[in-house]
């Protein structure tokens, strides 16, 4: 089986297991399992390995515990920066951006006014990836209210991108745009998927 980050899947379909526990799986565009997300439920920084089907982890993306605004490091197996993301503090519509180990930006996050569509864009302004909320409407109709666990759809339109950049900006989209409520509770909160 391809790996989880091979060039040629161009569709992720991520969903949570169960209570925003950070924990779940990631799925091909059929249905098959083809990646797993495990929080590390004592860590401070909420950090969430991301692995092959088969346990390889492949990255780990985690909270950086002192930073002005929210932001997220995304690190190779090996604890070496891939990169790090970081929210706009005052916008209408979500904005984040992620940056490489020297400061450089690599990509850009432009959310729609409810914060259930993503473009992802380079630095030059071409449209990498979408990312969709896929089940926008039971939050619609239930307010969050029985939010046990979420669901996003991640496109990728450019195949040379790093995949491990791409499903680690939407992890990062989800902690930092979504989860406020349930991330002061739970020092730093797991990962949702959840809008």
């Amino acid at each position: 089986m391809p790996s989880l980050i091979d060039a040629e899947r161009q569709y992720y379909v991520v969903k949570e297991k169960f209570w925003d526990s950070g924990s779940g799986d990631i799925n091909d565009e059929g249905g098959a399992t083809i990646g797993k997300m495990d929080r590390k439920f004592f860590s401070l920084r909420a950090a969430i390995d991301v692995t092959e089907a088969d346990g390889t982890t492949l990255f780990t993306v985690s909270k950086k515990l002192v930073s002005l605004r929210t932001s997220y490091d995304i690190k190779d197996e090996n604890d070496e920066l891939l990169g790090r993301t970081k929210k706009k503090l005052l916008s209408f519509r979500p904005k984040m951006w992620m940056e490489d180990a020297e400061g450089r930006k690599l990509l850009w996050a432009q959310g729609s006014y409810m914060g259930w569509d993503f473009e992802l864009k380079d630095n030059t302004g071409q449209i990498i990836g979408q990312v969709r909320k896929a089940d926008r409407m039971r939050d619609v109709f239930l307010g969050g209210m029985f939010d046990f666990s979420d669901t996003y759809a991640l496109q990728i339109m450019e195949p040379s991108f790093d995949r491990r950049l791409l499903l680690g900006m939407v992890i990062a989209i989800d902690n930092s745009v979504h989860d406020k409520k349930g991330s002061r509770g739970r020092g730093g909160g797991g990962f949702r998927f959840g809008r």
